[in-house]
């Protein structure tokens, strides 16, 4: 049966293991984002009254128990505090027809994964036999379109311990419907995850010490072959190191657009793009990988396309900068301090911490997340990290 475990650790404990550092450098950073600021008027100026996000820590849904009971106990809980919001729960039935291929990869390398989605798909009705419930349902937003990743090795950062997260840009909804997601599975490894209600895949790692984060990538569309993103994905974070992954990507592909940053316990950090023109891998710079929404690769960056000249421009602006901000604390680098930097308004109300502007007035960052694989740790702020504090998960 499985057990349901909501305790957290408190946002005061992120605090804690800043010992006092936070309060410090967020004081340092609004004074730096006033010398650093650019010129915002073509970006657009913030509107009046953006909509509010509430100061409460994502909620977490706990489950332990073999992998079949991990899966329907998370199913229920979805079903029961999430009525209305399918739109990975409606996903889920894809896996009673994996392809051959992808199921002998699934058997040979994560077999817990197929136990995990039976019981996901046991424990959640189909919309058509959705049971009418009285509680608020939700309007799925839509999918993110500006988020900016990191890679860490331990040589960059203050612990000796690898890290690596991303910032969430979307609309202001999804504040409301994220969740972090922490599995036990009895024969299997550890998760936890920032997901939406129903997601597996999610944003951060497992206890094989693999983390994943991921951005849409500015691309033309054409015909895709391979896994998909979320099959790669979960084969990737049940794998040991990025070698493996990217030997995964590359011999059998990925049908899905985007860019998804792999890490593993050694500190290793790459970028694996995909797109129309094939998987291209962007490795680690001195240490450090970070990757916004701007193909990089030989191949992925013939296809690099955005209507908008605006969002091309800051992507870019938002994986330079990122580097920059990185780069200025080699050494030195805590979760804190990682924070801060995805807290950063040197390009407001654009860039890495984003906030409505007149011409998107419903979008923002809406989550940071940051991942300490061998520390077993998540940080995680709903809404933007310069105004809502982190809480910190355990795995």
């Amino acid at each position: 049966m499985a057990v349901f475990d909501s305790i957290r650790r408190t946002r005061r404990d992120f605090l804690r293991l800043a010992g006092g550092s936070v309060v410090a450098g967020a004081v340092a950073c609004v004074e730096q984002s006033h010398r650093s600021r650019v010129s915002t008027d073509r970006l657009g100026s913030a509107p009046a009254q953006p909509p509010a996000v509430r100061d409460e820590a994502v909620p977490l849904l706990a489950v332990e128990g073999t992998a079949y009971e991990c899966g329907y106990g998370y199913g229920r809980m979805v079903v029961e505090k999430y009525p209305g919001y399918r739109r990975y729960l409606d996903q889920a039935p894809d896996w009673r027809s994996l392809t051959p291929q992808a199921r002998r990869l699934f058997e040979r390398h994560a077999p817990y994964v197929l136990d995990v989605y039976r019981g996901l798909l046991d424990a959640t009705p189909s919309s058509a036999g959705a049971l009418p419930s009285p509680r608020r349902s939700f309007t799925p937003p839509t999918p993110p379109i500006a988020c900016t990743s990191f890679g860490l090795t331990g040589a960059v950062t203050l612990t000796g311990q690898p890290m690596s997260g991303q910032t969430k840009d979307t609309v202001t909804a999804s504040t409301a419907l994220y969740v972090v997601l922490r599995m036990h599975i009895q024969g299997g490894p550890g998760i936890l995850v920032l997901a939406y209600p129903g997601e597996v895949l999610g944003y951060g790692f497992w206890s094989t010490g693999m983390s994943i984060f991921r951005n849409s990538l500015f691309c033309r569309e054409g015909d895709m072959k391979g896994l998909p993103m979320e099959q790669w994905g979960l084969l990737a974070l049940a794998g040991r190191s990025v070698d493996e992954a990217v030997e995964l990507a590359r011999r059998h592909g990925i049908s899905t657009v985007g860019s998804f940053l792999i890490s593993d316990a050694s500190g290793q950090s790459v970028s694996v793009e995909s797109n129309a023109a094939g998987v291209d891998v962007i490795p680690a710079r001195d240490g450090i990988a970070v990757h916004a929404n701007t193909p990089l690769g030989a191949g992925t960056a013939t296809l690099e396309h955005h209507p908008l000249a605006i969002k091309r421009e800051d992507s870019r602006y938002r994986m330079h900068r990122l580097r920059e901000l990185l780069e200025a604390e080699r050494g030195r680098l805590t979760a804190q301090r990682a924070m801060m930097c995805l807290a950063d308004h040197s390009h407001y109300p654009w860039g890495l911490c984003r906030h409505p502007a007149d011409a998107e007035p419903d979008f923002r960052t809406s989550a940071a997340v940051i991942a300490e694989p061998t520390r077993g740790l998540l940080h995680v702020t709903r809404g933007n990290p310069c105004s809502h504090w982190p809480t910190t998960y355990t795995l």
